[in-house]
């Protein structure tokens, strides 16, 4: 019985993986193999903690949210220079298209960079570079989301105005995000910064409702009108905010791994992914940090499935749900919806019947 179990379940595991997927919540720091960091400090004479892959990984054992914290700006520390992020960005899109994510959208702090020598400009042209590749290469579409980080106010303004540029936009610039601590920062310290972006054209894109609870979900919304919140989990806790979010189909970007990486969910059992959904919630799951929190977008999906009470179906939902509040045209969704939906037919009738 349990020989047929573990068959099932990598059955499974192999229809998870072949499913063409779409990410919206993964960060460019939190997304550096180890390996790639070492040539990185090697190239710009930086001293790291460790000397190796194997010494790197035994730091993803996380006690703190300051822990955590400490090893993504490790990352930080290490992107000097344009070829850096061209590198990052490679490494990274190549990690996605392992898992047959076809499409992307990374967030990023440029505000760490603004002492590196170099112009933003100069950086995402590095970073578009390596799109490019990945776009001939692998047919991997990404788009970009700067964020601006809560507890460090001061480039604030000039993050969301060059941000919300022509030369950004049409650099694959589609939206401005908000990141960092919660508690003791709110977001309605930069609504002026998102009213902004958002005559510009460009859409709030904040984190909200990880490291606090449902009245920053509520107090983002009120001051800074987002079209998506990253993580949300929070809301469960007031069921009128739950209402709300399923009445204006305000989606969630949530990423149970890093939840529970980070003790904002005591465990999978207990992450409110499925209640979001059964409430009728437009959910999307994510990896945040996959690096840093040793996951990948199959491996949650598996995790939802497996700990959290998913099936298949909500996975595809999930997914689709991705596209569709994507900032993706409306021509491009239609035409990966359809892709997608057409191979998801194909995989059920290989793995699932």
């Amino acid at each position: 019985m349990q020989e047929k179990s573990s068959g099932k379940m990598v059955r499974l595991e192999r229809y998870l993986m072949a499913l063409p997927k779409a990410e919206l919540h993964v960060h460019m720091e939190g997304s550096i193999p180890p390996s790639l960091l070492l040539r990185l400090a090697e190239r710009n004479r930086l001293k790291l903690p460790f000397s190796s892959a194997a010494q790197c990984r035994k730091l993803y054992a996380y006690s703190s949210f300051k822990d955590f914290s400490n090893m993504l700006l490790l990352g930080v520390y290490c992107l000097r220079r344009p070829v850096d992020f061209h590198d990052v960005i490679l490494a990274m899109g190549e990690g996605l298209v392992l898992h047959n994510i076809r499409y992307a959208e990374i967030t990023w702090t440029p505000q760490f960079y603004l002492n590196r020598g170099c112009a933003l400009s100069e950086i995402l042209g590095a970073m578009n570079e390596a799109r490019s590749k990945l776009a001939a290469r692998f047919g991997l579409e990404i788009r970009w989301i700067p964020d601006i980080v809560r507890s460090r106010p001061e480039p604030a303004s000039a993050i969301a105005e060059w941000a919300a540029s022509k030369e950004s936009t049409d650099a694959g610039v589609v939206a401005l995000g908000l990141g960092g601590p919660e508690t003791g920062y709110p977001a309605g310290n930069f609504a002026s910064q998102f009213s902004y972006a958002r005559q510009c054209g460009l859409p709030a894109n904040p984190h909200a409702g990880e490291g606090a609870g449902a009245a920053s979900i509520w107090q983002t919304i009120e001051q800074l009108n987002p079209v998506r919140i990253g993580h949300g989990v929070s809301a469960i806790d007031d069921q009128e905010l739950v209402a709300h979010l399923v009445r204006d189909a305000l989606p969630l970007e949530v990423c149970p791994t890093s939840n529970v990486r980070l003790g904002v969910c005591k465990s999978y059992a207990s992450h409110p992914l499925k209640r979001l959904i059964d409430a009728g919630c437009v959910v999307t799951i994510n990896t945040d940090d996959p690096v840093l929190f040793q996951t990948s977008l199959t491996n949650e999906y598996a995790v939802a499935i497996r700990e959290c009470g998913l099936g298949p179906d909500d996975i595809k939902a999930a997914i689709l749900n991705a596209l569709r509040v994507s900032y993706l045209p409306d021509f491009e969704k239609i035409r990966m919806t359809g892709s997608f939906t057409a191979t998801f037919e194909e995989l059920d009738s290989r793995f699932l019947k």
